[in-house]
């Protein structure tokens, strides 16, 4: 028998995404939202569309996205037997659903899939997640913010199917809508569950986008002493921690702590790129431009994409080249670091700095160089050798 599909959702005033996403989400058997309280369009919209199976006008006070969702849940027909959760700026694949219908078993609880957050000026995909949203009835959503499925059960057995980039998601979020609630959020979250490493690390991360940076590395400097994170479960808490430590230590320009935070995370896990690159960074700073190079050489041999969000967005795009171009032009090699800035300026074409302070810099040394090449091969009454 074929497994029903139905995809649920939370919105408000999204009135400029409702028919992306419901071309996008009309391949499901149902589609429900929840309207937490639009004041555009976005609920007249959505209840004349004939495809969409159920919509509600439900306000959430106080406000809490694991609240909203479990609530916009409870909309999901009884005799669907998959769940899909996704938010009106976000788009599938063509073709998604029939890819879970085929590879869902009677076992599966769960399917993992690719998400991008976001993406750069030339359309490209990045932040890319192995996401998780594709889920039976078995699970609930938990914190106030940064929610997550967990089952409703503790020892439930998940039976999950990773379907790579079979089935991919992507999102275009609205950047006019403020952030600035998620802070209030997380700290009631780590109210809620102070020993929760995972929260901890995500307060962590909020000091460091409100440019917060001594609370943000007293906040993840706590983190590493959890007792918790070192556990498996948590392990990309421990490696993303030491990340934003290193990040941190760059940033105040203490180069030997950013070096050390770096190298602590290669010894737990020595195929992430991250480390490598920004360890080039230091290096470059500290104009040690033949470390540099090494470096950023060896993360290009032995990192491998991981799909979780200890990476970084350009990780796996341009900042390998960007890093190469400042350490290959101290070193001499002018033609390559011009060759990496170009390569750097493919994905990010309107990059100011790349564009004016790089490429064009480069561009007037090589010049320059290659005039006093020629003048060097002038001999003394002015005839060219050649």
């Amino acid at each position: 028998m074929d497994k029903k599909i139905c995809v649920y959702a939370i919105c408000k005033n999204e009135e400029k995404f409702v028919d992306k996403w419901l071309d996008s989400m009309q391949e499901a058997d149902y589609i429900v939202v929840l309207d937490t309280g639009s004041t555009d369009g976005t609920y007249k919209k959505l209840k004349a569309d004939k495809r969409v199976t159920t919509v509600v006008k439900k306000p959430i006070k106080p406000w809490r996205f694991d609240v909203a969702r479990n609530e916009s849940m409870k909309l999901v027909p009884e005799d669907a037997d998959i769940l899909v959760c996704t938010d009106l700026d976000e788009v599938f694949n063509p073709g998604w659903a029939k890819v879970i219908k085929d590879v869902w078993k009677d076992d599966t609880t769960r399917i993992f899939y690719r998400y991008a957050w976001s993406h750069n000026e030339v359309g490209e995909p990045q932040d890319i997640f192995r996401y998780d949203k594709i889920h039976t009835r078995d699970y609930h959503w938990v914190y106030p913010v940064h929610e997550v499925l967990y089952p409703i059960k503790p020892d439930f057995y998940e039976h999950i199917v990773d379907v790579l980039d079979k089935v991919y998601l992507h999102h275009y979020p609205d950047k006019s809508k403020p952030r600035s609630y998620y802070f209030d959020l997380l700290k009631l979250s780590t109210e809620e569950n102070p020993n929760d490493s995972h929260v901890r690390m995500l307060l962590a991360r909020e000091y460091v986008v409100r440019d917060e940076w001594d609370k943000a590395l007293e906040e993840f400097l706590e983190v590493l002493k959890m007792p918790d994170v070192d556990q498996p479960n948590k392990r990309l808490v421990l490696l993303y921690s030491l990340f934003q430590t290193a990040i941190i230590y760059e940033h105040f320009k203490n180069y030997d702590e950013a070096l050390w935070y770096c190298q602590e995370f290669i010894k737990e896990d020595p195929t992430y790129r991250e480390p490598y690159l920004l360890m080039g960074e230091v290096y470059n700073s500290m104009k040690m431009y033949t470390l540099a190079e090494a470096t950023v050489k060896a993360g290009l041999e032995y990192g491998v994409q991981k799909y979780d969000w200890v990476e970084r967005s350009t990780t796996w795009i341009w900042w390998p080249e960007d890093v190469l171009s400042i350490s290959e032009f101290y070193l001499g090699k002018i033609d390559k670091a011009i060759e990496h800035v170009n390569a750097c300026l493919a994905h990010a074409p309107s990059d100011t700095r790349l564009l004016k302070n790089a490429l064009a810099f480069y561009k007037e040394k090589l010049k320059k160089t290659e005039e006093n090449n020629n003048k060097s091969s002038t001999t003394k009454d002015g005839v060219l050798n050649i």
